[in-house]
């Protein structure tokens, strides 16, 4: 009888010794998953307003999310200049606000370090109230060439695409930024991984490696037929051009600082203006105007005549 009763006081025993263990192990796996969703939350966008910065490595493809869980958003990427800083297309973001009846507020600033694979640092956060987002974007090394800006670019564009359903974006150049934005445009024509671009505004862009007129050369001439003097930077764009929807829409912006000279002070109007006949050929939509200015081009970015040009040509708003 004792004996029996042992037996059923030892099985006893082990059904709560296993009931117990996998508790344990159920309790293991609930504070790991709480650790981890914790640790990913730290690394998200704030809807609170918060300003966050993070790096990124983003995948060469976009992700395979389902888009219906994803924001829309139309963003606008505001390329800086030769400098790789940010600050001068802030300068230009910071007075184009508040922007009138449309949901457009400043929301990211993105670098792309060109000497570690472009891997980005992204400062800020895009709400869910901020359906156009602006975005500033610099190359942190200061460069002129085509090519870096929109490997840069592609890998901010993707970066954007895998968090957000993107149907097109508009693109801002500053500057040597006016080169980068042109070659993105060349280099992701017809790419199913990146959306179309809408409309492109050329702020003292350079296209030309800062090619002067030449002797017997006029302003009127290399807009209605190019430059007789062709950089590689500008060939590059001459053979390829015809690879860019003719639905972007695009408003090529160029400081009168020195008439005399036709220059903004750094880029001389020939240059910046060298690819007008190329995209009216095209069939884009072009518009080239000079705009007034007192300031040199490193100060272009706060001209008020050229903060209207861009709020009304983007946002329809003066």
């Amino acid at each position: 009888m004792k004996k029996r009763q042992l037996r059923r006081n030892k099985n006893k025993f082990k059904r709560l010794s296993l009931t117990f263990i996998v508790l344990v192990i159920v309790l293991s796996g609930t504070i790991f998953v709480l650790s981890w969703s914790k640790a990913q939350h730290s690394h998200a966008k704030s809807d609170n307003g918060t300003s966050l910065s993070t790096t990124a490595e983003v995948k060469e493809s976009t992700s395979l999310t389902s888009n219906s869980k994803k924001q829309i958003i139309y963003p606008t990427i505001y390329i800086t200049g030769s400098s790789g800083s940010v600050t001068p297309v802030d300068w230009l973001v910071q007075r184009l606000l508040p922007i009138e009846n449309v949901p457009a507020h400043k929301s990211l600033a993105i670098t792309a370090d060109t000497n570690k694979n472009n891997i980005l640092k992204i400062e800020g956060q895009i709400s869910q109230d901020n359906q156009y987002p602006m975005i500033e974007f610099g190359t942190v090394k200061g460069t002129d060439s085509g090519s870096i800006y929109s490997a840069g670019l592609q890998k901010v564009v993707s970066y954007l695409m895998q968090n957000y359903q993107i149907p097109w974006i508009n693109l801002v150049g500053y500057s040597s930024g006016g080169t980068g934005a042109v070659y993105y445009m060349i280099d992701t024509a017809n790419n199913p991984n990146f959306p179309p671009v809408n409309k492109y505004v050329s702020l003292d862009g350079e296209y030309n490696k800062g090619t002067n007129l030449q002797y017997g050369e006029s302003l009127t001439n290399v807009l209605q037929n190019g430059p007789l003097i062709k950089t590689q930077m500008y060939q590059y764009i001459e053979e390829n051009y015809e690879r860019i929807s003719p639905k972007v829409q695009m408003l090529l912006l160029e400081g009168d600082f020195n008439s005399a000279k036709q220059t903004d002070s750094a880029i001389p109007w020939a240059d910046s203006f060298s690819i007008n006949h190329l995209f009216k050929n095209n069939g884009n939509e072009i518009t080239s105007t000079l705009y007034p200015t007192k300031t040199s081009h490193s100060q272009a970015p706060k001209n008020p005549t050229v903060v209207k040009y861009v709020k009304n040509f983007l946002y329809g708003t003066p």
